[in-house]
This record gives structure tokens, sequence and C-alpha cells, in this order.
């Protein structure tokens, strides 16, 4: 009998997602329409399960410069998206082959619940090479190395990762500079309401920099964004109480924008796929947030 429970615990504990019966979703009102009077139509579970991978990477061994606030910031936003009821998985200073598995394992198991929200979070190096943009780990030698095309984490290559996943919503945030070859960056009005368009499948992406800029190693970016999450900034542009994929890019390019003197300008879109690029990421937002 002992055995048997022994055996049924191990089961379950390969077959689910760790932490999946604590992990919360969030049930939002679909509108006819994004006009900002229009009727509530259902009330729909938009997600069921909410799953989150957080990399912050300080200690680069290769020649690349070390980072002072990666780490610091993967924790603190770790700890924003728990409040926001993410599972969260966090993992630091992680090498070439450690980067690779751990993405590949969060998109294709934990990301095999078509009704779960997944997000990830990067900060450390970026760079870019005639025009293809790569994630830098902890042990990539110098980008002028030829062996760094094998160490790095081309874009490209991170396109085929977020198709692996069968969650419905898929969100991506790289603290870090690249080209972002593999989404649209054209800038676009957020959605006036949330409707049926929102709950279809996207995979989503921002960048805090462009290609070729110096992007920021002292918190802000990471400060921004957990603001938005929170309600601390007007990033619900349509005052809905909701703070979507598409608000949240528009409020970041801004804010960082403005605080850089354009020396700094965040990217975001959607991936060149038209299966993934209709809907929209959702953060539900406390009530008495900063009002729209």
């Amino acid at each position: 009998m002992i055995l048997s429970v022994i055996l049924a615990v191990l089961v379950l504990d390969w077959t689910t997602p760790a932490g999946a019966a604590g992990a919360r979703g969030l049930t939002v009102p679909l509108k006819a329409s994004e006009r900002a009077d229009a009727r509530v139509v259902e009330e729909v579970e938009l997600y069921s399960n909410s799953y989150a991978l957080v990399i912050g990477i300080d200690n680069y061994t290769g020649g690349w410069p070390k980072l002072r606030m990666a780490v610091k910031d993967a924790r603190a936003v770790a700890d924003g998206l728990r409040l926001k009821g993410f599972q969260v998985t966090l993992k630091t200073n992680l090498t070439s082959d450690r980067l690779s598995k751990t993405l590949k394992r969060f998109f294709a198991i934990t990301g095999r619940d078509p009704d779960a929200r997944l997000f990830l979070w990067f900060a450390g190096h970026g760079h870019t090479i005639e025009g293809e943009g790569f994630l830098v780990p902890a042990d990539a030698p110098i980008a002028s190395d030829p062996a760094f095309l094998v160490s790095a984490l081309p874009m490209r290559d991170f396109g085929s990762l977020v198709r692996l996943a069968r969650a419905k919503h898929v969100m991506s945030v790289f603290d870090s500079c690249f080209s972002g070859t593999i989404f649209r960056t054209r800038a676009s009005s957020p959605p006036r309401a949330i409707t049926e368009k929102t709950t279809k499948p996207v995979r989503q992406f921002v960048t805090s920099g462009d290609a070729g800029q110096d992007v920021r190693d002292d918190g802000s970016f990471r400060e921004l964004f957990l603001r938005a999450i929170r309600g601390d900034e007007r990033a619900d542009f349509n005052g809905d109480g909701y703070v979507t994929g598409a608000e949240l890019g528009l409020f970041l390019s801004q804010s960082m924008t403005d605080l850089t003197a354009s020396a700094q300008t965040p990217k975001s879109g959607k991936l060149h796929d038209v299966r993934f690029n209709q809907g929209d990421f959702v953060f539900a937002l406390p009530q008495g947030a900063a009002p729209a």
C-alpha cells in the first residue's frame, strides 16, 4: 500500500508541471466589440494556469562584461509574478547548454497545457550580427570569436521554441538589446476592450532596447515593468482594469524612451506566424490601480 502511494506521488510529480495545483488562472469579461461602451457578452476563464520562467545572468565568464543587476532584477520580477498568481521557476547564470535545455523544457513540457499562459523574463546580454539577434549565455565567448555562434541562442531558434508550447498565450520580455528579427515591431494602438479576439493564440515579445543600443544595467526597465503589472503606473491605456501585452509594450517603449532621452527604445511585437498573431496576453490589475 505504501509503495503504491509513493509510486503515485512520483508519477504525479513527473507528469504534472511543478506547482500546477497552486497556479492560478484568470477570468475576464468579453465585450461585444472594442468600443469602450460595448456590452459584456460573457465572462470566460482566459487562463486556468499561469507559469513563468525568469532568467538572470550576471556572471559572464567568456569575455563579456559582467552585469550587476540582471540577477537582482530577475529575483524581483519572480517575486512580482508570484504575487500575480504565477508559478515561477527562477534560474540564474545559465551556461549555453543549460539555457537551451531550460527553455525547451519550459515551452515543451510546462507549456503543454493549452489553457495556460506562459511568461518568460530574460535579463542578460543580447547581441546582433548582420541583423540577427542572439541571447548570450554565461559561458559564451565574445562575438568576434566564431565559437560565439555555437554558444549563443539565435532569436530565429527562439521562434521555434515558442511554437513548441501548446499554451494559448506566450509572452517573452528580454531586458537585453538585439534586433527583433522574429516579430513585428510596427507600433499599433492597444485594443479598447477585451473581446473574443483577445482569447486567440499569441506569441508576444518585448525587448528593452534595439540593436546597437546600450541597455541600462540599473534596474529601471525591471522597475517600470513591475509598476505596470501592479497598476502603479498608467499602463492600462483603455482603463478597463487589465494590462494587455500590447499595452505593456507601448508603456515600456514610451517610458524607457522618455527616461533615456531616446538612447534606449524598447521594441515589441508578435511572432511572424498567422497562427500566433491575433490574441493578446492579459494581466489583471488590482482595484484602485492608477487610472488611465
